[in-house]
């Protein structure tokens, strides 16, 4: 009966298990490292001081912790609770058992996938941009690039990314890609430098350009730099998006997404739309990273979520380097197993 139930409040309310799992995580953090300050949580979670705050507040006000000069321990109430919620957290997170298929199936680094679908809350899109922030900030080094591209997920990266001692540089992928401001790539590595205390540089190419605007830009120095940085980066994060969505909301002229329509177009990523067997159909002409310098990075961080985007992704998964780790949600994941690749 109660794995009827458990179905059921997946389908109904993804966020109340999500909500149990991260306060499960949290406890069981502080149970091995306690007792333990704020901002070395913080640090641990992969998340901010006042994120974390919040979250201990509320552990603290159910009698879960307690919080002392020390730092911060589990009561025993909240030692009974993790007892007792253990053998329903290993059947209730059933992700490590689809990442694991999904290695087997594609080949690719790893999967990370969050529950529910995230077309159905602004929530769950947030929370795969923390779960992508989280695993970026273990990867950080002394001297890292990051090559960043834009898009609304990557746009809230940074509200979940901490100060690090680490010189990092945040680079933009590709240049203007006639989307808002606040989503384009030049304002995304500003917000991610910001986060991270970090540096960062900017790419003043606009896309949808002739040939004769495109090719003197190419040769300013403050472009060819940008360029290079973009060649020689470390790591990459960007979104994969729907072909009809994104060509609309960068003001693609019609008869450009007539013809994309009628050819099967499905996918966008870095300026490039390509149809269910991953096939490019137009290749927008800008300047910056192209899809070729992607197997030499060391990660390419890869995100999208929700049922929309199923279709993208699984053809995203035709010419995914393998060096990807994508950030998905469970009803992609599904989607992704059961689909013929």
């Amino acid at each position: 009966m109660w794995q009827r139930l458990l179905s059921i409040q997946r389908r109904i309310a993804p966020e109340a298990i999500d909500e149990l799992l991260k306060r499960f995580e949290i406890l069981k953090r502080i149970e091995a490292n306690q007792p333990i300050g704020r901002r070395t949580l913080a640090r641990k979670m992969g998340w901010t001081e006042r994120i974390l705050r919040k979250e201990v507040d509320r552990l603290h006000h159910l009698g879960l912790i307690l919080i002392d000069k020390r730092g911060i321990a589990v009561s025993q109430s909240g030692n009974e609770i993790m007892e007792e919620l253990s053998p329903y957290i290993t059947t209730l997170d059933r992700r490590a058992d689809l990442a694991r298929s999904l290695r087997e199936k594609y080949g690719l680094r790893d999967f990370f996938i969050i529950r529910g679908d995230a077309d159905s809350s602004e929530e769950l899109q947030h929370e795969l941009s923390k779960l992508m922030a989280e695993k970026l900030q273990k990867m950080f080094f002394d001297g890292a690039v990051i090559s960043a591209a834009g898009g609304s997920t990557m746009a809230s990266v940074s509200n979940f990314l901490s100060p690090t001692d680490d010189n990092l540089l945040f680079v933009p992928a590709r240049g203007g890609l006639g989307e808002e401001v606040y989503y384009q790539a030049n304002s995304i590595v500003s917000r991610l430098a910001a986060a991270t205390g970090s540096g960062h540089k900017v790419l003043h190419a606009p896309d949808n350009v002739g040939e004769t605007v495109l090719e003197p830009l190419k040769n300013e120095p403050a472009v060819k730099e940008v360029t290079r940085l973009n060649q020689q980066s470390d790591y990459v994060i960007h979104g994969i998006g729907e072909a009809m969505k994104m060509a609309d909301r960068r003001d693609v002229q019609q008869e450009v997404i007539d013809r994309l329509r009628e050819k099967g177009a499905v996918g966008e990523t870095f300026g490039y739309y390509f149809d269910r067997n991953g096939d490019i159909l137009k290749k927008v002409k800008t300047i910056g990273l192209q899809l070729e310098d992607l197997a030499s990075k060391k990660a390419i961080f890869a995100v999208a979520g929700g049922s929309s985007k199923k279709e993208a992704v699984s053809a995203y998964m035709k010419i995914a380097p393998e060096n990807t780790l994508l950030f998905i949600d469970e009803t992609i994941a599904e989607y992704l197993l059961n689909s013929d690749h």
